[in-house]
């Protein structure tokens, strides 16, 4: 959670390392201009990531309360134009989103969601009947194309969700999952004591 300047750096470091943005700020204003993906994905990250920082101190200064209320409505905006939706103080740092414009937006309605996770386009994350009922994902959790999850399950760490696939029950760490409904294709390992997703080995 984002509670200080140092955290909020720190967050949108990681972020901008996962999605491959430059620090050079002429170079990311150039990228947005030219309407690079990567850019425009860490555009609504950042814009997050400063809701999450003002919102967790809203209630120690009116200063915080504006501000919170200017990124609600920016992000809002940048959502709408990019088709992302990710609730405030939900996921971790590390966050990476891909390739929007080749099949739809990305919907994470979800209680949580761990370090480094990555999501292709297509991917809704969401609850089944109660609002409480949403998925919790671990850490280093990426989700293939269309992927889609339901429900009040628990995906473990290091998993990989394969495109198309519809996960409705829990899902131990370290594995592939792909189907409809979605099952176990196969068990993963770790390479040389590094966790990895899907993502990181393309």
């Amino acid at each position: 959670m984002i509670k200080t300047k140092k955290d909020l750096r720190f967050y949108i470091g990681e972020d901008r390392k996962r999605n491959g943005i430059s620090k050079k700020w002429i170079v990311y204003i150039l990228q947005l201009i030219t309407g690079c993906e990567n850019a425009c994905v860490f555009r609504y990250l950042k814009c997050l990531r400063h809701l999450e920082y003002h919102l967790n101190n809203s209630k120690s200064s009116l200063l915080h309360k504006m501000w919170y209320q200017y990124y609600r409505i920016k992000k809002s905006r940048l959502g709408m134009k990019y088709g992302i939706r990710i609730s405030p103080n939900t996921c971790g740092y590390g966050l990476r989103i891909m390739h929007l414009r080749g099949g739809g937006g990305v919907l994470l309605n979800i209680k949580k969601a761990g370090i480094y996770c990555g999501f292709n386009a297509g991917v809704l994350l969401g609850n089944k009947g109660c609002p409480e009922n949403r998925p919790i994902l671990g850490d280093y959790v990426a989700f293939g194309p269309g992927a889609k999850a339901f429900g009040k399950i628990e995906i473990g760490d290091n998993v990989f969700v394969a495109p198309n696939a519809v996960v409705t029950k829990d899902v131990p760490s370290n594995c592939i999952v792909g189907g409809v409904p979605a099952r176990i294709l196969k068990e993963k390992k770790l390479e040389d004591n590094r966790v990895y997703t899907q993502y990181d080995k393309g």
